[in-house]
């Protein structure tokens, strides 16, 4: 059976849709916006299907990102995921928005590849991945500033570090103290719904509803109690 994905993700400063048919992706639809994403995500989606010339009872698999990424933001997709898949009953496929932002960089033999973002607070959200494979070499963190240059220095173990993300011009300067020069890659900050479709292709799918990839709790507070 050909496998029919539809990708999603909403978590950072982008919203898109993606469907992915045996070996390619079909059709695409890609925004980049701070907000409004929950408004933008379904006529996104239904765009791209219909390009892709699919029915919803058509899809084999699904597939988003779960984080790290803006709460709200991370909800949509997710929450929009897990509707479809309990209505389709078609299995879920999680992928992190580190994972997608560096499956966007080229193949780096004697290099990893590294993606972050700015978290706020002094924080940035990284992940290094080995240069050719994408395996990862360290979890998925929240680190201050120079925590984290110290992270990926170590992970790369002198070897070219390659990186993309919303956080790479600040993380460039903390490596820089460390006397380390990154090489930061011309491509999109944020995640692409064809790059989770890519990634998600070469998985195996659950039906147990993925948890989001949150790394640390909300900025919103709930009142104290009187």
């Amino acid at each position: 059976m050909l496998m029919k994905l539809l990708a999603l993700d909403t978590a950072q400063g982008a919203c898109s849709a993606a469907v992915w048919i045996d070996g390619a992706v079909v059709a695409r639809r890609y925004e980049l916006m701070r907000a409004g994403h929950a408004e933008l995500l379904v006529p996104m989606l239904m765009e791209a299907m219909e390009e892709a010339g699919l029915e919803m009872a058509d899809l084999s698999h699904l597939a988003c990102t779960i984080g790290p990424g803006t709460f709200t933001g991370t909800r949509v997709a997710l929450s929009t995921l897990r509707g479809m898949a309990l209505a389709l009953k078609v299995p879920m496929i999680p992928v992190t928005t580190l994972e997608a932002v560096a499956h966007g960089l080229a193949p780096a033999p004697d290099a990893v590849r590294m993606a972050c973002f700015d978290a706020k607070r002094g924080e940035l959200y990284v992940q290094v991945f080995a240069g050719m494979t994408l395996d990862p070499l360290t979890e998925p963190e929240v680190l201050n500033h120079k925590e984290a240059a110290i992270a990926v220095k170590t992970a790369a173990a002198g070897l070219e570090i390659y990186g993309a993300g919303t956080g790479m011009e600040i993380l460039e300067g903390a490596l820089k103290e460390l006397g380390i020069k990154t090489h930061c890659a011309d491509v999109s900050p944020h995640p692409d719904a064809a790059l989770v479709a890519e990634i998600a292709a070469g998985r195996e799918g659950s039906h147990t509803p993925p948890a989001p990839l949150y790394l640390r709790a909300p900025d919103a507070k709930l009142p104290a109690p009187k």
